[in-house]
């Protein structure tokens, strides 16, 4: 049984033109990770909401464990929220925090309330911190001690609303490792909203990619990279080589070439093809050929821009390969990272 089932989810705002979620179904097994990912605006947040019970859908149903949710207000639902601010009690300590709902709620004895709290620190990594202030605590640990408030509550189902995004880079990382080793050792089902693709695809199982209000694509982080719906999916996943193309049998002719694509499952005529920035390959060395425009270094590469015959291609390429604006390089491309869309957004 699926720990959450959305059955065609609609919400719209009083007043407002247009629902801000249409029909929108989805499900979650246990111990998944399921991240919401999509830019501001697109409903994501606005669905963990209706999930959490903080705002009342205008139809569908959310099932959580096989219960439906519509009568149960948020205190009642099996679920526990970590916001993007932490929302601490600062006049306690670290340890009055992590205990605060049981302790309130008086669901433990005591011994056994110390007991788990210790722990809940410890696999957040803030052993020691039980008598600190959260005053005193950096971004992070404060998210942290978030996060294990949240799991003192055992829910079915844990909501992230965007818990990482003030955070910077290197913290970011690491939390993205502690929320995947909190996955595997407590099984803990997991709803991650995002609107970062790269931290969605260090946390998740599975992406559910959100435009205006519906899922318009949703698998593996593997899938957006290598069989994006469409255009908008392959540029929110960092492609920006889109060329328009036409198909003939298994072939794509476009401005680069023509490419060999049996396992396009298109119709033959006007297509898009889709080239990652990282499928260049055996530069010096390659059938294709461009003048370099531009060169902006990154931290594992450099991006560079060919222009090829009237197209603009953008492809990252190493550092040991020796590089200047204005001169010819030849490159070929990785079959792995070329793919074939339909024309347009939809």
């Amino acid at each position: 049984m699926s720990i959450l089932e959305l059955n065609q989810i609609t919400m719209r705002y009083l007043g407002a033109a247009e629902p801000c979620l249409r029909a929108l179904s989805l499900t979650v097994e246990p111990g998944e990770i399921v991240t919401l990912l999509g830019a501001s605006g697109c409903g994501k947040t606005t669905l963990l909401k209706v999930i959490a019970g903080l705002e009342r859908q205008s139809g569908g149903s959310v099932i959580i464990d096989g219960a439906d949710m519509a009568a149960l207000p948020p205190e009642k639902r099996p679920i526990a929220m970590v916001f993007q601010k932490p929302y601490l009690f600062e006049n306690m300590s670290v340890e009055q925090n992590v205990s605060f709902s049981p302790r309130l709620n008086r669901t433990m004895d005591r011994q056994t309330l110390r007991e788990k709290t210790r722990e809940m620190l410890a696999l957040v990594g803030l052993e020691g911190f039980e008598k600190r202030r959260v005053s005193s605590l950096s971004g992070g640990q404060e998210q942290r001690v978030s996060l294990a408030r949240a799991l003192m509550a055992q829910p079915k189902l844990l909501l992230l609303d965007e818990p990482l995004s003030a955070l910077d880079q290197n913290l970011k990382g690491s939390m993205e490792q502690m929320v995947r080793r909190i996955n595997r050792e407590l099984g803990t089902t997991m709803l991650y909203v995002t609107h970062d693709q790269k931290e969605a695809a260090a946390v998740s199982d599975r992406i559910a990619l959100m435009r205006a209000g519906q899922i318009l694509q949703i698998g593996k982080a593997e899938d957006f990279y290598s069989r994006p719906v469409n255009a908008y999916a392959a540029r929110f996943f960092g492609c920006g080589n889109l060329f328009p193309a036409q198909k003939t049998g298994t072939q794509i002719v476009c401005p680069l070439g023509v490419f060999e694509m049996p396992f396009c499952m298109l119709c033959d005529g006007a297509v898009l093809l889709g080239v990652r920035p990282e499928a260049g390959k055996d530069f010096r060395n390659g059938q294709f050929r461009g003048i370099i425009e531009e060169i902006v270094p990154r931290s594992a590469d450099r991006r560079a821009v060919l222009r090829c015959g009237e197209t603009a291609l953008e492809l990252f390429i190493p550092y040991h390969i020796p590089l200047s604006e204005g001169e010819e390089l030849s490159f070929a491309l990785d079959e792995s990272g070329v793919f074939c869309l339909p024309c347009g957004d939809k």
